[in-house]
């Protein structure tokens, strides 16, 4: 168990983080909503994604009633369905802003490649995907925590949770790949308004998406080596529990730079922010 102050500092880094991923993106929603010349059809998936981040942000506080953070601040015990309901939410809330990370990644592609088809896109349309995207995100929650909470071993529900995050790693390099294959080949004639801001919003939705998987690999690939290898388990226990808290803090800062990379490359975005 870590000491008293060093308990305190990490609640206090957990809640700090927490609040702040809430205020910024429950601003960006209320920027979203209230200025329609930022409410174009592709930007649902944005808004989308701008209220799944904040209710990571909501969750992400609860991770210091869970014993494996090594505190015990609050006196607080949750019972085993208790943790596995908090876990649904972690695993649900996380699934759906991976999950829209890929289909923006999707949205961009077909706007690349099909931009007079997806100029006509219907609004109904973006409606159902985002529909897809919860009950998608909720249905593989479920199954994560029904693995871990029947399951003999922990690897079990590690195994699907992997294996979905590199299915979407791989669907959002492939669609970006190609995206910048074809920006560099496309011919220099094509100097619409409509494209130049579909080519503007692509590469600012490609710099968030990066921005979001470099400060989400870390914790991915530190929890793969864990179940995989003793390298991670060899560790002194506070010393393991230390580098998990840290790249849990550093996974739950991607729920928050998506605002902030929104203010410095959308004008708009940001006029409407200081007004």
């Amino acid at each position: 168990m870590f000491s008293s102050p060093e308990c305190i500092t990490w609640f206090a880094a957990f809640l700090t983080m927490s609040v702040a991923i809430v205020t910024v993106n429950l601003l960006s929603i209320i920027v979203f909503i209230k200025n329609r010349t930022l409410r174009s059809r592709s930007v649902y998936l944005v808004i989308n994604l701008t209220v799944a981040d904040m209710l990571v942000g909501g969750i992400s506080s609860s991770n210091i009633l869970f014993p494996e953070i090594g505190c015990k601040i609050l006196n607080v015990r949750l019972t085993r369905e208790g943790r596995e309901i908090v876990w649904f939410l972690f695993y649900w809330f996380l699934l759906t802003s991976l999950t829209n990370i890929t289909v923006i990644s999707l949205d961009r592609m077909h706007a690349t490649f099909r931009p007079f088809r997806h100029r006509v896109i219907k609004k109904w349309v973006y409606g159902v995907t985002i529909s897809v995207v919860w009950v998608l995100a909720a249905m593989i929650s479920t199954a994560i925590t029904m693995l871990n909470f029947f399951g003999k071993e922990w690897s079990h529900h590690q195994f699907l949770w992997q294996s979905y995050c590199l299915l979407c790693l791989f669907v959002i390099c492939a669609c970006y790949a190609s995206i910048i294959v074809k920006i560099c080949c496309r011919a220099r004639r094509q100097h619409q308004g409509a494209a130049r801001r579909q080519r503007k919003l692509t590469v600012t939705l490609l710099i968030m998406t990066i921005v979001s998987l470099l400060l989400w690999l870390p914790y991915a690939v530190a929890t793969f080596v864990y179940y995989t290898t003793d390298s991670i388990r060899s560790l002194f226990f506070t010393k393991r529990i230390r580098l998990n808290s840290s790249l849990l803090l550093l996974f739950y800062t991607n729920s928050f730079v998506n605002p902030v990379v929104y203010t410095i490359r959308m004008p708009e975005y940001r006029k409407a922010l200081l007004l």
